[in-house]
């Protein structure tokens, strides 16, 4: 019969007796450290364990280090603990530099976009007021709105200018062509609250016909993709109405004269026979 084997050997399969062999480099260091912490439930920490008994306090000592606060009440101690640290900062110190500096460029790119009138209006729920055309009437009526009615948005279609004309937090400049589709689908006129559209003023003086036939062409564009939305309009002669009346249902026409600016808009409420 074989001899019985000592009660003291430790039977091992051959692939973990390979790997006891492999010499472990961090062996020591994570052993001494540990059993040095024995005594501390619940370390977590390889490194400095003493020092960072927790998560918690390296994660503290990471933030008030890289934010150049330093309250010294816990700092590494040994030299690998010390290298580490000097990987970190020099490491977070630049990613923390470039976060910065991206979140920057972006926030200035976005101001410069909104001042060149290249951002769409992007709230859902309408309730916004679009305003078509720039002109001195133009902007008497958007100030009274914004006096008025400051959580309203007030959104602005024009081509011809070449930034923004207001500073305002509610306003916003779209720069593009009025009659194009593209355009009125930027500024989401179909969930607008009303739209008001201005006669071209260089127009008004050269041609009160062509101005009155280019805010039609703009009219014809507005009610084809937001008929339902309530529209007042500027008309330059009032021999025009009869042509007007027959491109638009649910729109208010306005002569233009010198009162016009301030009955352009009259809030958000209407008479029903208001033409």
């Amino acid at each position: 019969m074989a001899k019985e084997r000592k009660s003291s050997e430790v039977l091992v399969p051959i692939p973990q007796a390979v790997f006891l062999c492999v010499p472990n480099p961090y062996e020591n260091l994570v052993t001494r450290h540990r059993a040095a912490g024995a005594h501390k439930r619940g370390s977590d920490a390889i490194l400095e364990p003493e020092q960072f008994p927790r998560v918690y306090d390296g994660l503290w000592w990471t933030v008030v280090t890289l934010a150049t606060v330093g309250y010294g009440d816990t700092f590494p101690k040994t030299d690998l603990g010390r290298l580490w640290a000097i990987l970190l900062i020099v490491g977070g110190v630049g990613l923390f530099t470039l976060f910065i500096g991206r979140l920057y460029e972006m926030l200035v790119e976005r101001q410069e976009r909104r001042k060149n009138g290249d951002l769409d209006y992007t709230k859902h729920g309408g309730g916004h007021v679009v305003v078509i055309g720039w002109s001195g009437r133009a902007r008497i009526t958007i100030k009274n709105i914004l006096k008025n009615e400051p959580s309203t948005d007030v959104v602005l279609i024009d081509d011809r200018l070449a930034t923004a004309p207001l500073d305002e937090h509610n306003f916003l400049f779209i720069r593009g062509i009025p009659s194009r589709d593209k355009t009125l689908h930027r500024a989401r006129v179909a969930e607008a609250r009303e739209i008001l559209i201005f006669a071209d003023e260089s127009l008004k003086v050269e041609n009160p016909y062509n101005a009155d036939a280019r805010t039609a062409f703009i009219l014809t564009s507005v009610e084809r993709i937001a008929g339902k939305v309530q529209t007042t309009l500027e008309v330059v002669l009032e021999e025009n109405l009869a042509n007007f009346t027959k491109i638009a249902s649910n729109t208010h026409f306005r002569i233009s004269d010198q009162s016009f600016a301030e009955q352009m808009y009259a809030g958000p409420k209407r008479k029903a026979g208001d033409r």
